[in-house]
This record gives C-alpha cells, sequence and structure tokens, in this order.
C-alpha cells in the first residue's frame, strides 16, 4: 500500500524524461504499428488511380512552418505516389512558406525515385491573394503563373502541354490547417479537389467529403500513415513509411504514457484511501508531573 500510495506523488522530472523518451525513440527506432486506411484515404488513391497518365496534379500547399509536422508528411505521401506513378505534379501555394518546405520534400523523394525536375514535377512558388489569383487561373493558369521557382515560363515544360486553365487539370490536392479550402470550393466549380488537413479541422472537412466535392481526405498524421501503409511507402533506408508512420509511434507510445501515469495515479489514490491510519503520538509527560 505504501509504494502505492506514492504513484500519487512521482517526481515531475521522472515524468518528463519519459515522455522524452517515447516521443524521440520511435523516431529513431521505427515502431511498426498495425494501420488501417479509412475508406476516405482508399477514395483518394483510387481517384488518383483513374487519372490519364500524363494528366498534371496540382499539389496546393497552403501551409507554413507552424503546422509543418502535420503538414509535411500529408505532402509527402501523396508527392511520393504521384511519383511512383509517374503522375506530373505542380507545387503551388497560397501560404508563403508552403511551396518552399514542399520542394524539399519533393527534392528528396525525387533523389530516392530518380524523377526530374521540369519532367516530373515543377513549382510554381507562392501567390498572393488567393481568391483572386484562383479566379484569374480558372480562365489562364500559364497567365497567371508565367514563371516557376526557378525563373522560367512554364510554358516550357512538356508536362504542361495542354493546360491553358485550371480545368484541365486532373487533381488539386489541397493541404493546409487553415479554412482556405472554402476559396477552392467556390471558384474552382468543375475542378476535382481532395484534401489533406490537420487533425483539428478535420471533422468539419468530411461534410464536403459526403457530398462528394472531395475526391479524398486524408486526416492529421494517422491520414499520412495510412496513405503511407496503402501506398507502400518506403524511405531510402528501407524503412516502409514515412514522416506519418514515425510520426505515429511517437504520438501512440506518447497516448499510452498519459493512459499509464492516470491508472497510476489513481492507484495512488485508491491506496491512500484504504491505508490504515497511522497512531497518534504519545503525549508528553510535563516535566512537573514527572518530578
Amino acid at each position: 500500500m505504501e509504494f502505492l500510495t506514492r504513484l500519487r506523488n512521482i517526481d515531475r522530472r521522472v515524468i518528463s524524461t519519459l515522455v522524452i523518451l517515447v516521443l524521440v525513440l520511435p523516431m529513431v527506432l521505427p515502431v511498426h504499428l498495425p494501420t488501417v486506411a479509412f475508406p476516405a484515404t482508399r477514395e483518394l488513391r483510387a481517384f488518383i488511380d483513374t487519372l490519364p497518365p500524363g494528366k498534371l496534379v496540382i499539389v496546393a500547399c497552403d501551409w507554413d512552418a507552424s503546422t509543418k509536422g502535420e503538414c509535411q508528411p500529408l505532402t509527402a505521401c501523396v508527392m511520393d505516389y504521384l511519383f511512383r506513378r509517374h503522375q506530373p505534379f505542380a507545387i503551388f501555394g497560397l501560404a508563403p512558406q508552403g511551396p518552399e518546405l514542399a520542394q524539399k520534400s519533393a527534392e528528396a523523394l525525387a533523389l530516392k525515385l530518380k524523377c526530374t525536375y521540369g519532367t516530373d514535377w515543377v513549382n510554381f512558388g507562392f501567390r498572393p491573394n488567393g481568391a483572386q489569383t484562383l479566379i484569374a487561373m480558372m480562365n489562364d493558369l500559364p497567365g497567371v503563373v508565367k514563371k516557376d521557382i526557378k525563373d522560367q515560363p512554364i510554358t516550357t515544360y512538356a508536362m504542361m502541354k495542354g493546360v491553358k486553365k485550371l480545368p484541365d487539370v486532373g487533381l488539386i490536392y489541397e493541404v493546409t490547417g487553415t479554412g482556405i479550402l472554402d476559396a477552392y470550393l467556390q471558384f474552382c466549380g468543375g475542378v476535382s479537389l481532395a484534401q489533406g488537413c490537420t487533425a483539428v479541422i478535420g471533422p468539419e472537412q468530411y461534410t464536403y467529403l459526403q457530398s462528394g466535392q472531395l475526391k479524398g481526405l486524408l486526416v492529421g498524421l494517422g491520414g499520412a500513415a495510412q496513405f503511407e501503409t496503402f501506398t507502400d511507402f518506403t524511405e531510402p533506408d528501407g524503412y516502409k513509411g514515412g514522416q506519418g508512420m514515425r510520426g505515429m509511434g511517437s504520438q501512440s507510445l506518447g497516448h499510452l504514457l498519459v493512459m499509464a501515469l492516470i491508472v497510476m495515479g489513481n492507484l495512488g489514490v485508491w491506496a491512500a484511501k484504504r491505508r490504515p491510519p497511522a497512531e497518534p503520538p504519545a503525549p508528553e509527560t510535563p516535566v512537573g508531573d514527572a518530578a
């Protein structure tokens, strides 16, 4: 009982050390957890598989460093699958940091899969004024974008042949941690949309999936891990899975630790209530009485 009672007062330094260990270790020593792809994840892959060869996909990276932990794996897992299917895609973003951060992921994936910039993918870069930009791209995409991040006219790339306006692309896969999807839904009528989003806004997006306005949906690290598993994502070192799987390993062990600490704390309270009360100390004899 004494041991159980002490569980109520575990030193915070011990707890902090345990939290660091369970979050960091899965990043170094991957934890392979069974992952089942949700229907929304399966729908995204199924739609990509229906795209004609050579049909351009736009990967809209409307995220920045504040949501990189979730949005980068959500972006990388789909780019990896597009690379392996030899489906050309263009990185694009209405957030300043998104296209730049996505470019780094694309370069790493391209090195692994031996893909070439300008043939397998291009990067349109950041474009301000979201609504106005989307409206203009619906009528004249090359006229709005003009040049890529390498300062080359996008019309010089063979993969852009036949892409005169936004409805000419096969899919816009939009990744974000904000509510910017509403702009795409409002101004990109006739263009197939799919989304990857942070877990906190995921529940709001299922409405668009059920209505058919989204062709697929990946939510948070779990969505990235599901897509990685479902599409056989493999890192250069042979690890099956990417940042999504690694992140879910840390997240899952962190949740288990929290649950274990809750159980231990409750056991401590239970033991304290059932511990026999301590005997009161014997009263002291006054010095004068002793005489």
